[in-house]
């Protein structure tokens, strides 16, 4: 099988540097205090002798998802914005796309090479999580989706930061539209979509019969928040009665969503990566 030559040079590079060695070593260090953190307080009593306050692992596994969604929510940008025009600004993009290899190999050996460390990151969390499973109340099933989740908007953050850093010609600009876009992403449409559930029928029909719009789960924070209430048993939690459907395989439509605009991305960056077509608008 033959590697992509984008992803084998970058995986090098990567393996070799001790600035990620270090980003491995504070991701999982902190992780690991916070689960000690939150066991301390939230399972082991003050009072010795009332043992183990066991109903508290849920919230354990849920905190610490929230924990590590919002710390790859900050560390998947960074990883991505200055994949293209980083490379434009060391006057190396020339020299790639002069090789044999097409612009979508390129884009796809970018992605992969900063989708991959992010992933290493993810599987390297797994180990904190079984302190849920040695106490009971979460199972690896729980935990592999979840982590699966967070792979698939990896990819689609990605996916739109390597499109942003081939339309953008500077590395600062590229990484400051990325942050915002995917703050736009992850909280603006929480936010639109809230307004427009509360405006929609305000004082015809009560709160529980509010629909939440299947198109706002292009927001991956509705994805997982639908996947830690179907896991922990708690579907309404948040929508009502009337959307149990919804919460229960969100999480489903959620990341369907993702990998479909996480394509589009892709073939998007591709075509504008492509110095053939900026001959064409010429002529």
């Amino acid at each position: 099988m033959k590697i992509n030559p984008v992803l084998k040079n970058e995986s090098k590079l990567a393996t070799r540097s001790i600035k990620f060695t270090l980003v491995l070593l504070f991701y999982v260090g902190f992780l690991s205090l916070i689960s000690l953190v939150i066991f301390k307080s939230s399972v082991i009593n003050s009072d010795y002798s009332a043992g183990l306050n066991l109903q508290s692992v849920p919230e354990i596994y849920a905190e610490l998802a929230i924990i590590q969604a919002i710390l790859l929510l900050f560390i998947v940008p960074a990883l991505v914005s200055t994949a293209i025009c980083g490379e434009r600004e060391k006057q190396t993009l020339d020299v790639l796309l002069s090789t044999r290899m097409t612009p979508l190999s390129i884009v796809l050996g970018k992605l992969y090479a900063s989708v991959s460390r992010v992933i290493l990151l993810i599987i390297c969390s797994i180990p904190v999580y079984s302190l849920t499973l040695l106490i009971g109340g979460i199972d690896l099933k729980n935990i592999l989706l979840l982590n699966l989740f967070f792979i698939i908007t990896t990819i689609f953050v990605g996916a739109l930061g390597v499109f942003i850093s081939t339309v953008i010609k500077t590395s600062r600009a590229s990484t400051v539209v990325t942050y915002f876009s995917v703050l736009f992403i992850f909280i603006g449409i929480v936010i639109i979509t809230l307004v427009y559930m509360l405006f929609k029928d305000y004082g015809t029909i009560s709160y529980s019969d509010v629909k939440l719009p299947i198109i706002s789960f292009i927001s991956p924070t509705f994805g997982f928040i639908s996947l830690l209430g179907s896991q922990l048993g708690c579907e309404n939690f948040m929508f009502g009665n009337a959307v149990e459907y919804m919460t229960k395989n969100g999480y489903i439509i959620s990341m369907a969503f993702q990998l479909i605009f996480s394509a589009i991305f892709v073939k998007l960056a591709a075509y504008k990566l492509n110095p053939l077509n900026k001959k064409k608008k010429r002529w």
